[in-house]
This record gives structure tokens, C-alpha cells and sequence, in this order.
């Protein structure tokens, strides 16, 4: 009475390396290279305070968050978790802002194709986006294991490379004449850390891979919380260099490269941008695509999409057509020549809603599943769970005010036809979904009575007793 899906078919692989990996790569993007000359232009010298208070608000929202995917490790929570605890429809149209995210590979492969195009013309940026993609798009056919091996791998190479600009930064720094903490006051600090939330958030990806991890329970919260401190860390040390070498002025709007040029040999400056700049840009794109496809798979499962779109290669467990059309997504708006920013943006301020949505549907789940949550390994008390559900919320609203401030009307057409799109699927989907989820249910139902009746059986059917004879009579014919 079993029911077959495709989500049973992935394999168990991924440890707590690979998962921290996970993180580490998801978090660790374009954001520290682009975002903290704009946080040194908002700050200056408050910079390296600014990405603490950024990390400790990344911090408290991700609790909840963790909690629930510790609760309830499945596959692609961003579907699964609204679907399960709330409805269906509400579990597809999360999963619908959250795919809108996989636009932005294009963002990270022309990210990369400017890197190399500033070290040398021949390099163009399209041609390495495309070129990027498709080469973790392969990765990623290979299997989450071997894509969260390359992860591990792309996360020590990015680590030296940022690691030797901080060694040779704080030996440049000025102590004495370092600039001041609040230039512009305390309300700009914390201008720059809502922005830079942006660059520290992330770690939400990981909670994707519930059914592909060893230990997810135990491994989904030391993954979020952990690969986020350890993140965290680096950009402060990052920052702190950053604006203590050169005059705030001439490093106000410009790359972490100008303060790599000022302080490292020339070797060294070209290993920095390709082993620390580049390499944080494709392993943010390698992680996304391992993540990204989960919530596909589990919402196929359920009937929203063709059943053979989900299909799950028995050789290596991977959605092989739905990583087609993630990779497809994903060069589409290289190919079209859109702005890097708008793709970002976009896909950001749909990424904030969806995020909303998990920290209020694991407000639910206290309530609807009490005994799920009391089993989780990583558990919060409600007064805790609802203060930082309320913080979450805000810094998320906050966030997306500060995405859409800048859209120009042909975004908002862009989004409002990707949602009406997503809607139209809910409408004529859902009865489809709904025969299917009822046939599943009642063979679970059948499924489970048959072993309580088999139970039953087995403790009911009193073994015969035995014939005591005496040893002077002789056994019975």
C-alpha cells in the first residue's frame, strides 16, 4: 500500500561538513564584495559594527527557523512545511517566490565574468556566466554528494582567499588614525546593517536538504546557526582591514580589490579575486542549485507539475529535469542582456516574503503538531519563538521595503505576471492535488491498519499449551 514517490528515491549523503559547506557557500556571496563599499559609504568606520549587528539579527531569525527544520527535516521545507501545516496552495505559492531566487544564477555568473574581465578583456561576462552554470549544472546531475564535495572544496579555496587578505590587511592598518565607529550617527549604522542583512543571510538553503542529509534534525541547526557565525566572523575581519588601510574617501563605493591592490604583491591580488572575490560568487551559485530544486520535487510529488518532471535518476539521485529547467532559469536573463541589479533585487525582495511565510508557519506548528515539536532535538520555548517570529518579521518587511524602493514599473509587471502565473497554477491544480493527497492519505491509513491488525494477531494467538505427561506414562499415539 506504500505510495512511490520521487522525493524517496534521493539519497542520504550530505554529513555535517557538507551541510555546513552548504551554508558557508550560500552565505558567502557577492554581497561582502559589493555590498561593503556601500556600507563604508553609509558608516565608514562603523562598517565592522555594522555587520555585527547584521549577524546577530540573522542570527535570531534563523532560530525559528532551524527549530522547525529540526522538527520536521523533510524535503523542500519551503513547500512542504506551509503545505503540511497550513494548505497546499499556501506550500506552492511559497515555493513559487522561492524559485523566482534561481534567476539570480545569472546574477552570480556575470558577477563573476566581471571579475575576470577586469583581469584581463578577453573574458566576457555573458560567455562565462552561460559557461559557470552549465558547469555546476553537470556538477549538480552528479549527485548531492559530489555536488556538496565540490562545495567543501570551493569553501577552503574562498577561505584562503580571504583569509590572505586579512592577514596582510591587518599588517597595513593604521591604528592610530582609525577611522571613527558612528561618522554619521547611529541611525546610519544601523542603515548599513539592514543592508548588509542582505550579505549574511542565507542559510535557510540547508533546511532544503532534509531528506538528502544523514542526521537533518541534529545537523540542520548546527549548519544554520554555526555556518553563520563562522561567517559572520570573516566579514567582520574582512571589514575591519577594509576601512583601516586607505582613507575612508577612497574606499567609499569601491571593490574590496582597491584595498587588495594597496596591500598584497600583484600575485597575490589575482589569487585574492579569483580565489577569495570569484570563488564566494560560483559556490553561492553551486549551493543554490543543490538546494534549489528540492521544493520542486516535493511539490511534484503532491500533483502541482507532471509527475515525470520530478523524475529522481536512480543512479545518482538527482531531479535531472528539474535541474534542466532550474539551469535553463538560471542563463535566460544573462542571454537576455538584463541588469544584474534588477535580477538581484527582484528575486531578493520575493526571497523576504517567502521567509516571512516560514517564520509564521512555524508558529503554527507548535500548535497544530505539538508532538513533533516536543521530539525535535533543537527546541525553543514559545515566549522565545514568538519574540523572535515578530523580530524576523520586521526585519524581513524591512528589508523589502528597501529592495522595491528603486523598481522600476517594468519590474513590478515583471513580478505581478510571475504571481498571477502562480496563482493560476493554485486554481487549476488544487483538485488534481487534492485527489492525490486524499489517495495517499487513505493508503497510509490502510497501510497502518494492516499493521495494527497484524499486531493484534500476533498478541491475541496464545501459543498452545503443552501435553505435561508423566515420565511413567508413555506419549500418546
Amino acid at each position: 500500500m506504500a505510495v512511490s514517490l520521487n522525493q524517496d528515491q534521493l539519497k542520504r549523503t550530505i554529513g555535517l561538513p557538507g551541510a555546513l559547506g552548504v551554508t558557508i557557500n550560500q552565505v558567502i556571496g557577492g554581497g561582502i564584495v559589493s555590498l561593503t563599499r556601500v556600507a563604508i559609504g553609509i558608516t565608514g568606520g562603523g562598517t565592522p559594527w555594522a555587520y555585527i549587528i547584521a549577524v546577530i539579527t540573522i542570527i535570531l531569525v534563523s532560530i525559528p527557523y532551524a527549530s522547525m527544520a529540526s522538527a520536521l527535516p523533510t524535503v523542500g521545507g519551503t513547500y512542504t512545511w506551509p503545505a503540511r501545516v497550513v494548505h497546499p496552495r499556501l506550500g506552492f505559492l511559497n515555493m513559487w517566490l522561492a524559485l523566482m531566487q534561481q534567476c539570480a544564477l545569472s546574477l552570480y555568473g556575470l558577477s563573476a565574468g566581471i571579475y575576470l574581465n577586469s583581469l584581463a578583456d578577453f573574458f566576457d561576462p555573458v560567455v562565462v556566466a552561460v559557461v559557470i552554470v552549465s558547469v555546476f549544472y553537470v556538477a549538480n546531475l552528479m549527485g548531492a554528494a559530489f555536488s556538496s564535495r565540490v562545495g567543501v572544496w570551493l569553501m577552503v579555496l574562498m577561505l584562503l582567499g580571504f583569509s590572505v587578505f586579512i592577514i596582510a590587511g591587518f599588517g597595513h592598518i593604521e591604528w592610530n588614525a582609525y577611522p571613527e565607529p558612528l561618522p554619521h550617527g547611529f541611525t546610519q549604522l544601523l542603515s548599513a546593517a539592514a543592508l548588509l542583512t542582505f550579505a549574511t543571510m542565507g542559510s535557510f538553503g540547508v533546511a532544503e536538504l532534509g531528506r538528502e542529509m544523514k542526521n537533518p534534525a541534529r545537523d540542520i541547526p548546527l549548519a544554520m546557526i554555526g555556518g553563520t557565525l563562522i561567517v559572520g566572523l570573516l566579514y567582520v575581519l574582512i571589514s575591519i582591514p577594509a576601512v583601516g588601510v586607505l582613507p575612508i574617501a577612497e574606499v567609499s563605493g569601491q571593490p574590496l580589490s582597491v584595498v587588495a591592490a594597496e596591500i598584497m604583491p600583484h600575485g597575490w591580488w589575482v589569487f585574492f579575486i579569483l580565489g577569495g572575490a570569484m570563488v564566494a560568487i560560483v559556490s553561492t551559485l553551486n549551493a543554490q542549485l543543490l538546494w534549489g530544486s528540492k521544493g520542486l520535487v516535493a511539490a511534484t510529488d503532491d500533483g502541482w507539475l507532471p509527475a515525470a518532471f520530478g523524475r529522481v535518476n536512480a543512479r545518482f539521485g538527482t531531479p535531472h529535469w528539474i535541474l534542466t529547467a532550474l539551469f535553463v532559469l538560471g542563463i535566460a536573463p544573462a542571454l537576455a542582456g538584463l541588469d544584474i541589479s534588477v535580477i538581484g533585487t527582484a528575486a531578493s525582495a520575493l526571497v523576504q516574503v517567502m521567509l516571512i511565510a516560514i517564520l509564521l508557519v512555524s508558529l503554527r506548528m507548535r500548535y497544530v503538531m505539538p508532538e513533533v515539536q516536543a521530539r525535535a532535538p533543537f527546541t525553543i520555548p514559545a515566549w522565545l519563538h514568538w519574540t523572535l517570529a515578530v523580530i524576523g518579521t520586521a526585519v524581513n518587511l524591512y528589508q523589502i521595503a528597501l529592495l522595491t524602493a528603486d523598481f522600476t514599473p517594468v519590474v513590478w509587471i515583471a513580478l505581478a505576471v510571475w504571481l498571477a502565473v502562480g496563482v493560476l497554477i493554485t486554481v487549476l491544480r488544487y483538485p488534481a492535488v487534492a485527489r492525490i493527497l486524499a489517495a495517499r492519505a487513505a493508503a497510509a491509513g490502510a497501510e497502518s491498519a494492516g499493521r495494527t491488525a497484524d499486531q493484534t494477531a500476533e498478541a491475541g494467538a496464545a501459543p498452545p499449551s503443552p501435553r505435561h505427561t508423566s515420565p511413567h506414562q508413555a506419549p500418546p499415539r
